[in-house]
């Protein structure tokens, strides 16, 4: 699984869920999903993870597809492309996987895909009056209200209510197994960031926020800075996704010395 490993940043939840099984198998059950890799000359040049939910991984490109390539993913997403939820990952390969599907997605939403270089901008003093700390599961009532603003602003897509049970639950394991920070502002939250996902060597940030009075005043980049360093530590680089019309946190991104890999898409029949 070498090739996995080596471009983990195109795919990091494909990563993440085969290291949550502690094991990297040819072909099997793999965290609530099926795992294939796509082998030539005896290497691994891509893989797929399909879950039992209906959310698929591609990790491959098509300039590589032969005719057998073509009849597995036919035969793949015929039986299958009435329980789909969604396609995730680099838009060249979500692309490639929605020619072999008769339903056409519902909803499609794009991202620019950035990567850090693992070190932390020197030279920006945090805003005054803050406190930063380290987030832990105690920590969910004082940040449940900054998390539901995030996914109402960020991650609900138009014509969808929050699920707020699974938010919650979502979240508290965020807390549990992640690493996030927030600041403090006269006792109150007003900024957070963590991880949630973590591969082999990147880990992929996300649940950025900052309360919308307090922007570009600082609050972003401080909590930022203290989640890149314990990323650091980790022996990890940063990975992250923005919207393409979000360019406030594309700025901020590249100040903190994050790279754009391209375009990233997540297409939707759910």
């Amino acid at each position: 699984m070498q090739w996995l490993v080596k471009d983990e940043w195109k795919h990091i939840a494909l990563t993440s869920r085969i290291k949550e099984s502690r094991s990297i198998p040819r072909f099997g059950k793999v965290a609530n999903g099926r795992i294939w890799v796509r082998k030539k000359n005896n290497l691994i040049t891509g893989g797929l993870y399909i879950s039992r939910y209906g959310v698929v991984l591609p990790a491959f490109d098509e300039d590589a597809f032969d005719p057998d390539d073509v009849q597995f993913l036919t035969e793949q997403f015929k039986s299958r492309e009435r329980n789909l939820f969604s396609i995730i990952g680099m838009e060249n390969r979500v692309l490639s996987i929605e020619k072999y599907l008769s339903i056409s997605a519902s909803d499609i939403i794009t991202y620019r895909m950035l990567i850090g270089n693992g070190s932390v901008t020197p030279g920006h003093e945090e805003p005054p009056g803050i406190s930063i700390y380290q987030a832990a599961a105690d920590d969910f009532d004082k940040l449940w209200k900054l998390e539901k603003a995030y996914q109402l602003e960020e991650v609900l897509r138009k014509g969808h209510r929050l699920d707020e049970k699974s938010s919650r639950l979502h979240f508290l394991n965020t807390l549990k197994n992640q690493k996030v920070y927030y600041a403090l502002l006269a006792g109150r939250p007003v900024a957070k960031a963590g991880t949630n996902a973590r591969g082999y060597k990147y880990s992929q940030i996300g649940g950025v926020f900052v309360i919308p009075e307090l922007r570009n005043c600082g609050f972003g980049r401080a909590v930022m800075n203290r989640l890149l360093s314990a990323v650091s530590e980790s022996g990890h680089h940063p990975c992250l996704f923005v919207k393409e019309s979000n360019l406030p946190a594309l700025k901020l991104y590249e100040n903190l010395g994050f790279r754009d890999m391209g375009a990233f898409r997540i297409s939707y029949w759910k």
